[in-house]
């Protein structure tokens, strides 16, 4: 018997290797670029009309086709259902086919509260009646605010008293200016976020928000400290004037209709999913087929979208908005940090790039391959993550900054030991390899741009850890930032 467990054991390593091996290798480069990292790719201009998707592509969300009945004037009308209670109290009249978790839904409400408000002890309600729809006061009247879940536990320093002192500060000042009470999951970073917030708004990124520090933050707000001394500096326990002049860690977005020009489509629903076993089958992966044969590249869900627009991980911005569900539409309300958001559909009017001005030379430098620094006339006025695409990429001496490609495709003549007869392209879109926003570098005095340049990703939250195509890269916003501080023919220099 014993020897049949080894080499059953034995089998089962053997057999587990390659699996774990090939899982290890795809998680090294961005999906869909696993054999094409390997081709050379150049950009060039795309159309600026294929830019975008149709919003008549988009199905109209079904909640747009949502009527809310109710007396003139105090309630809305086909309006998408809001993702929290109403400012003002409203009077409904109930009409056909209507249930309290349908006009609930509508309103931003729950059914206790359609309850409690009205003094109902049933469910049952009958056309024409009417009914008070309660605001946010009124349920803030009603009962008292919920205990926050508990924490979970993260390994993080602990916090000395002045630093618990200024999260509650923090969170006390963000709830004051929002609509709705913040979940814990929320308030409970409120401070790093804060700083965060600040730090990304005064072109000083430590990369994607997350609520977390760590090297990245660290590294970004000594550089801060160091070009600004004394800005942060405040009496123990208080928010520095320069963050209370901020208005708080988070405001509140709301999806509109024009933002799905950036959206995919959301794929058709399956009614019975396949299954393997007890588990449901993985959806498949990008391939290189599927990117090659779109027009435009756009956001894959709106979370993406929304993350990128206000600079965090996609995976904090589920957390701190733990009442959405994963499918959203027009109208719901997000909490989001407090940042200057991106823009994609302002972010590239033209000019792109500032004229050289000698009175206020620029110079950039790249730092240890993971940090670009920009200088005007020698004080340093931005600091963001740097990440090459390719592994062993790296610089030496003096380059220099050339024009800025907007709207970039990809191009390539495919595998060299047997090119294609037409050239792969990667259409242009915020979630082509290399972004938004190409920027070609060349070396010396030489005016040819090199084959690699600085440019966007499509993975924020991986560029650091999964090789792809292009040169060096940076997230979307930070790109949009730095190309409008850089003129054509700034020295760039490597450290």
């Amino acid at each position: 018997m014993d020897s049949f467990w080894v080499c059953f054991v034995v089998w089962l390593c053997m057999t587990a290797i390659p699996v774990i091996g090939q899982s290890l290798a795809q998680a090294t480069v961005e999906p869909g670029m696993e054999q094409a990292v390997k081709w050379r790719w150049a950009p060039e201009p795309s159309n600026p009309a294929a830019w975008g998707l149709s919003l008549e592509m988009q199905p109209e969300p079904s909640s747009m086709a949502n009527s809310t009945h109710g007396v003139a004037g105090k309630a809305s009308v086909s309006a998408p259902n809001p993702q929290g209670p109403p400012e003002k109290t409203l009077e409904y009249v109930v009409q056909k086919g209507d249930s309290l978790s349908l006009i609930g839904r509508r309103h931003g409400v729950t059914v206790a509260q359609i309850k409690e408000f009205n003094r109902m002890k049933r469910d049952i309600i009958v056309i024409d009646q009417k009914l008070r729809i309660p605001s946010i006061a009124d349920i803030q009247a009603m009962a008292p605010v919920p205990k926050p879940a508990p924490k979970p536990k993260v390994a993080q320093k602990p916090e000395t008293k002045a630093e618990s002192v200024k999260t509650k500060e923090v969170a006390a000042e963000t709830k004051s200016r929002l609509k709705r009470p913040l979940p814990s999951a929320a308030s409970s970073v409120a401070r790093v976020v804060l700083m965060q917030a600040y730090l990304d708004r005064k072109g000083f990124s430590a990369g994607p928000i997350d609520g977390t520090d760590g090297p990245l933050y660290d590294a970004a707000l000594r550089s801060y400290e160091a070009a600004y001394p004394g800005e942060l500096r405040s009496e123990m326990g208080q928010i520095p004037e320069a963050l209370q002049n901020m208005g708080g860690a988070y405001a509140e977005y709301q999806l509109r209709r024009e933002d799905f020009r950036w959206i995919a489509p959301e794929p058709p629903k399956i009614s019975a999913t396949r299954k393997s076993g007890n588990s449901a089958s993985p959806e498949p992966g990008i391939t290189l087929e599927q990117l090659t044969a779109a027009s435009f590249l756009p956001y894959r869900n709106v979370w993406e979208f929304v993350a990128e627009r206000y600079h965090c991980s996609e995976s904090f911005l589920r957390r701190i908005n733990p009442g959405l569900k994963s499918s959203v539409t027009v109208g719901a309300l997000f909490f989001v940090p407090n940042v200057h958001p991106f823009e994609i559909e302002n972010a590239l009017a033209e000019p792109l790039q500032p004229a050289a001005d000698p009175a206020t030379p620029v110079t950039a430098t790249i730092v240890s391959n993971s940090r670009l620094e920009i200088r005007r006339s020698g004080k340093l006025v931005a600091n963001l993550p740097v990440a090459v695409a390719r592994p062993g990429l790296r610089g030496r001496g003096t380059w220099k900054i050339l024009d800025a490609i907007p709207r970039p495709q990809m191009v390539s003549p495919g595998d060299p030991v047997m090119p294609a007869s037409v050239p792969q392209v990667l259409p242009p879109g915020p979630n082509n390899p290399v972004g938004f926003i190409w920027i070609n570098l060349a070396k010396g005095s030489d005016a040819t741009p090199l084959p690699y340049g600085l440019h966007g990703t499509s993975i924020p939250g991986y560029m650091r850890r999964q090789e792809s195509i292009g040169g060096f890269r940076m997230t979307n916003w930070n790109i949009a930032f730095a190309v409008r501080l850089l003129p054509a023919g700034t020295p760039l220099t490597w450290q």
